[in-house]
């Protein structure tokens, strides 16, 4: 049964700004932490992960030096990454994009919604706790770092705009692109002391930015395929409802081609040590995730190239990690 319509749309909007429970008497049940925390999809957040690693792994790699913001600039990341899945859990539930058929660990919403285990007003004050800290941690480094608020506005624009514009517009995938590849440069500036900062801001730290941000757009877009029915319907224009399923799978491909070809250059350039080739065997995972969603079946056939992907990013991140510390140990 699909929970989607405009009755039951209205009914969540007015849950919302009224903060009423929704909630039947036989499931008055304590929700606990462990809900609230599995609401907003944890095992996305931390692929802002991926995007710290990089950028803190490469600023390393060249010299800086502070262990505390770099550690910071992970909570930031995470924290912020976590604003965005509560907002487009929200906004999706209420537009009808989730239901409980299509709901999956890797798509289709993370289901507390749908299934009234969380009310609408709850994932709006979780957004809205979560969205504080993260500016309270930008105005520390705004402070120190006045250069990283251009990456800033970039990843609030993205928390704020991504699920109620972007998303249904169509630019979903190309804010990834821009918000984690911030995420990357704030966690690479940070990093360094802000008296030389400006010092390491060099033309070369595009290709650790082109990694993480089309790495991280490849997931969001192999991650639609499951849910284009449900998207089309509600008129969510994302690449998958725009172009189709095998269009999209070629997009996918090109995203990936970008990411490798990002770390070959990197290399040819001797920004990146030889040692980072090793990172070229996530290939093989990459063209099977693209064969697979060129060929989309269903969405049980779909749930392990979704996972791939996903993990794709932590064997990247590791790799280059472990090929700058080989070549400063070697050097």
């Amino acid at each position: 049964m699909m929970l989607n319509d405009k009755k039951n749309t209205s009914k969540d909007s007015d849950l919302l700004i009224n903060g009423n429970s929704g909630k039947s008497s036989k499931l008055l049940k304590r929700v606990s932490l462990r809900d609230y925390f599995l609401s907003i999809r944890p095992q996305f957040i931390f692929t802002s992960f991926v995007c710290w690693l990089m950028g803190v792994s490469y600023a390393f790699y060249k010299g800086a030096d502070n262990y505390f913001n770099s550690f910071l600039a992970l909570v930031a990341a995470l924290i912020f990454h976590a604003t965005v899945n509560a907002l487009n859990e929200l906004f999706d539930y209420l537009r009808g994009n989730d239901t409980i058929e299509y709901s999956t660990e890797y798509s289709g919403g993370g289901g507390y919604l749908v299934k009234g285990i969380i009310t609408p007003f709850e994932m709006a004050n979780i957004a809205i706790i979560l969205l504080v800290f993260s500016l309270l941690i930008s105005v520390y480094f705004v402070i120190n770092y006045p250069i990283v608020v251009i990456p800033g506005i970039i990843g609030l624009a993205m928390i704020l705009l991504y699920t109620p514009f972007f998303k249904p517009k169509g630019f979903g995938e190309i804010a990834m692109i821009l918000g984690f590849a911030s995420t990357t440069l704030g966690s690479y500036i940070v990093s360094f002391d802000n008296t030389n900062v400006y010092n390491y801001l060099t033309w070369d730290v595009i290709f650790i930015l082109l990694i993480a941000g089309f790495w991280k757009s490849s997931v969001l877009l192999i991650n639609e395929f499951p849910d284009y029915e449900n998207d089309k319907r509600v008129n969510t224009l994302n690449w998958v409802v725009r172009f189709g399923r095998k269009k999209a799978a070629i997009i996918f491909l090109i995203e990936n081609i970008i990411i490798y070809l990002s770390i070959i250059l990197a290399v040819i350039f001797k920004y990146f040590p030889v040692y980072s080739l090793v990172s070229l065997l996530g290939l093989v995972v990459s063209v099977s995730n693209f064969l697979k969603s060129y060929n989309y079946k269903d969405l049980a056939n779909h749930i392990k190239p979704m996972e791939y992907q996903v993990k794709l990013g932590y064997f990247l991140s590791f790799s280059l990690f472990f090929s700058f510390i080989l070549n400063k140990f070697f050097k």
